[in-house]
């Protein structure tokens, strides 16, 4: 169920001050100094080996979720994909597409809600109700949760652990949902990538215009400069776990 992008949207323009936000919180860059902050999460992983993970939010995408996965099988690396349950709901056979290849699935909530100012059944609520989705619909039992736009405090991590997952966010974002152009999302996670980072990108969203052509482009770019550095490409957990493939 691939769908064509059409390449006359690639590049579009953002407006000035979604470009200047992104530009503000890309400097910023407080995923980089994660590990400070608490060691409860996963950040990125400590490591001598040129081994990476892609992860892609937000998904699935009716558009842009089956691009990425043709440039992931044809390149035949593995990715961790973070689902919105009811995404998954909307296009249960993508998810199917997901879960067929070796691409790992994670736990993104229900709704993309905020967590910390979620009640705590409420947040018991995002995360099953993925679960179930997940599982009904791929077979699949989700390891990671990443929060909603990386917003976590210690209760909701408390309570993420207490349903049996590992929160994780990631160390290099370009901001690509702020659409900052496909040569500058390819720039900023190649000026920070190193090995054991987890590499955060999207696609999909929860507007409903929703426009990842950027992220596309320059995934592929990304996928051929780390195969020329000589990177492999995991998936989380086995990133994680100090294990690899191709």
């Amino acid at each position: 169920m691939t769908v064509p992008l059409l390449p006359k949207i690639y590049g579009k323009p953002a407006p000035h001050w979604r470009l200047s936000k992104g530009d503000v919180s890309h400097a910023l860059a407080i995923e980089r100094f994660g590990p400070r902050l608490t060691r409860r999460v996963l950040w990125r992983v400590e490591t001598q080996e040129r081994t990476v993970a892609l992860s892609f939010d937000d998904g699935p995408h009716p558009h842009f979720t089956p691009a990425i996965l043709d440039l992931l099988e044809r390149y035949n690396i593995p990715a961790t994909f973070f689902l919105i349950g009811r995404h998954v709901l909307k296009y249960p056979l993508l998810a199917q597409r997901i879960a067929a290849r070796r691409h790992e699935i994670g736990n993104h909530t229900f709704n993309h809600r905020i967590l910390p100012l979620l009640r705590d059944e409420e947040v018991q609520s995002e995360i099953h109700q993925t679960e179930e989705a997940i599982r009904i619909h791929t077979g699949r039992q989700p390891r990671f949760i990443r929060p909603p736009m990386g917003l976590f405090t210690k209760r909701t991590v408390n309570m993420i652990e207490a349903c049996g997952y590992g929160t994780v966010i990631g160390d290099v974002y370009p901001r690509d949902p702020h659409l900052p152009g496909q040569h500058k999302i390819y720039q900023r996670v190649m000026r920070r990538v190193r090995p054991g980072s987890i590499i955060i990108l999207h696609d999909g969203g929860n507007t409903k215009h929703v426009d990842r052509s950027q992220t596309v482009w320059a995934v592929e770019k990304i996928i051929e400069a780390l195969l020329r550095d000589e990177y492999r490409f995991v998936t989380i957990s086995e990133l994680a776990q100090g294990l690899g493939s191709v």
